[in-house]
């Protein structure tokens, strides 16, 4: 019976390692509304625990976004934080040597979009977060996250 334990602790380890991107990939698409129409995917290649991904997501009206109390107006949180968050995201593309996949422009900012910052910070605001922002003239959610 002690051999059987350790040994089924590697096994639910080795499953849990093994569907792991599955069970991640399912909580990452519950944290934006549904109903996108078109997606364009940068997810990072050689990330498992340290990883910068970015993706955008089409939608065909804002109004998902203006009903989810997950996101705030831009406008609450303030530009500049959603900005800052945007400028390390690219710091990180350019020294992943990604920056071909990377296209957002902060100026396009607004007050009237919608966003929501998840950060855990360790050393600084910028070491681990995932920010979501919808911008309402183009009808894109942009996503970009770091875990470095």
């Amino acid at each position: 019976m002690k051999k059987l334990i350790p040994m089924l602790v590697m096994i639910v380890l080795f499953a849990a390692i093994s569907c792991g991107c599955s069970i991640l990939n399912s909580a990452f698409y519950a944290k934006f509304p549904s109903g996108f129409t078109d997606k364009e995917e940068h997810f990072d290649p050689d990330g498992f625990q340290d990883s910068v991904d970015y993706c955008k997501y089409f939608y065909p009206s804002a109004e998902a976004f203006e009903n989810d109390d997950r996101f705030e107006s831009v406008g609450t949180v303030g530009a500049e934080k959603v900005k800052s968050y945007f400028d390390d995201f690219a710091d990180w593309m350019d020294t992943c040597g990604r920056l071909d996949e990377y296209d957002f422009d902060p100026a396009t900012i607004s007050d009237d979009d919608f966003v929501c910052i998840k950060s855990e910070p360790h050393f600084t605001d910028y070491d681990d977060y995932d920010v979501y922002y919808f911008d309402v003239r183009t009808l894109t959610l942009y996503y970009i996250h770091a875990n470095i």
